[in-house]
This record gives C-alpha cells, structure tokens and sequence, in this order.
C-alpha cells in the first residue's frame, strides 16, 4: 500500500477533509493510505513527526491556495523539501489548486497539477466532480509510481496533466454561462466553506489566547453562530445564514445577532459571475462603513472581512 502525505494550511481545513472523503475508494481498496498533522498524537514531537511522514511518503499531496503559497511552513519547508524528493524520483508531489491563486513562475507549477486544466476545485460548479477529477488523477500518478518501484525505472506522467509550466491556450474563449442550480450549489459550498473556515480561525486565536474561547454553533443547515468570549464574558459574535425568508434567499448573510434571525443583517454576500467563474460580492453595512466597495470576493475573503470586524469588537473590550 503506498503512502499519502497531505501538506495544506488549515485555513483550507475543509478542503482537505473533502479530499481525504474522496480518497476512501482508494484507501478500502488498500491502495493508499493517508496522513497530515490532524493525525499527530497528543505528546509527539510537532516538527520531528511531519518530517518522518514527509519523508515516508509515496505521494506529496500539496493543497494550493494564496495562504499555502503564503505560509511559510508549508511553502518553504514542506512544498520544498516535496519537490526535492520529486525531483530525486523518491516521491511524486502533486499539487491540487484548491482556490485561485497566482503560481505562474513558482516551482510547484512545472509538475503534476490537479485538478484538470489547473481549475481551482473551489471554481467548478459541482465540487464533487472536482475531487473525482483529483482522485482519478492521483489514482494515475499512484500507478506509476507502483510501476516504478516495481520495475526501479522511472516513468512519465500521465499525459492528460503534463508537467508544463503555462498550458497553450486559443484565442477563442467562449462566454461562461451558470444555471440558478450552479448558482444555489456555489452558495451552498461558499457556506459550508466559511463554517470550515470560522472553525480554523477560532482554533488559532484560542491557541494564541488562553484567555479567549471561541464556539460555533449550527442552529441548522442553513444557519451557524460564532461566539467569541473573554475570561468567560461573551465579548463578540454573529450568525451566518442563507436560504429562506426575507433576505439570505440568494445571498449569504451575517448578523451581530447571535439567533441567527431571517429579517435582519449587518453584512450580505450575493453570487456573481465574473471572468473566472463564480465568486462572492459583498454588499452590507461592514463594507460601506470600512470605505470599502462591492468587489467579487472568495468565500475566504468573506471569511476575512467578518473575523476581522469581531477582532475588533474584542480589541475594544480587551482595551
């Protein structure tokens, strides 16, 4: 069975759970077996244990996105050390570009990329095809890397991703046209996406402040809250919700309002096509009062804006 090593940052938490869900038909047919750091027993040494499964691994899973490429950890120690032993022909590195990002030029963008076309998983209207694209990919590089370790001859990659820094484009560019389903099922994900994010979000300020506790609640599918509280006191919070009622019906809503009511909100995030596919827009009181104007933005970016206004809410208390 070979080894599958994820490296990600934990701002993209939820993609990699999603991956490693996709994984299971590999994993039940004992072809692969997965690790990353969620997986680190309690009392094991943090950097000496990452370093023994990086080094272990058959396939290097590299999960892009701006924070990966901004993150030092992963970028300049994982991701280097990936394509050290790729390039060694100890290990295959793949990267799966989760969310958009610039790469053109960095090292990661001459090999193996996934899924399809270099298309972010987080940009294709079904995101489950997505992963099944991944997967099918990782299942074709995992056969060539039996192959070398049977035969001790290395072996090309797949052809349907070759390793090539900038792919040849025509000029022609049909215009891209989404359904009110795409739309709905991008809402969908962009929600679950923030419930994932807000999650990642508390757990680093908890770790950086003994003092603070942060709890997510899911009022239900369509509805979560965070509460952020000081020494026990309840300082910041906010509800999260779409679908139904007044407002939310096609757009992602957040209210200072922990009970995550239907007729109310302080900040709104509509759906909006733009060059690159689908993306958030941002439209509420927040905005307008941080000089800001509509702009297409991620599901993290949303994330963002929302954790830095209870940032300041705690700040003021802290003060």
């Amino acid at each position: 069975m070979a080894t599958a090593f994820i490296s990600y940052t934990h701002c993209d938490e939820s993609f990699r759970q999603e991956l490693e869900t996709h994984l299971s038909p590999l994993r039940r047919q004992g072809l692969l077996s997965v690790w990353h750091d969620r997986r680190i027993t309690p009392g094991d040494h943090l950097d000496d244990t990452i370093s023994e499964h990086l080094e272990g691994a058959d396939l290097i899973l590299m999960l892009i996105s701006a924070d990966f490429v901004a993150s030092e950890y992963c970028y300049a120690r994982e991701m280097t050390r990936a394509l050290e032993r790729h390039q060694a022909k100890k290990a295959r590195a793949i990267s799966i570009i989760c969310r958009p990002c610039h790469f053109e030029g960095l090292s990661f963008s001459r090999f193996l990329l996934l899924p399809t076309d270099a298309k972010a998983v987080s940009l294709w209207p079904d995101r489950d095809a997505a992963w099944v694209d991944v997967v099918k990919g990782i299942k074709l590089a995992l056969g060539t890397s039996v192959a070398a370790e049977t035969t001790g001859k290395p072996t090309a990659a797949p052809a349907r991703h070759s390793e090539i820094s900038t792919p040849r484009r025509s000029d022609v560019r049909l215009p891209k046209t989404f359904t009110d389903l795409d739309k709905d099922d991008f809402l969908e994900a962009s929600f679950e996406r923030m419930w994932g994010l807000f999650e990642a979000k508390g757990a680093d300020l908890e770790a950086e402040n003994t003092q603070i506790t942060v709890r997510r609640i899911r009022i239900d599918a369509q509805s979560f809250a965070v509460r952020i509280f000081l020494n026990g006191s309840e300082v910041a919070g906010g509800s999260v919700y779409h679908g139904g009622g007044h407002f939310g019906r096609d757009q992602i809503c957040f209210s200072t309002d922990t009970s995550a009511p239907r007729n109310s909100m302080n900040e709104w995030f509509g759906v909006e096509v733009t060059d690159e596919g689908l993306m958030l827009k941002s439209g509420g009181m927040l905005r307008m009062m941080a000089g800001g104007r509509e702009e297409p933005v991620s599901a993290d970016r949303a994330v963002e804006m929302l954790w830095e206004h209870l940032l300041d809410r705690v700040k003021a208390r802290i003060r």
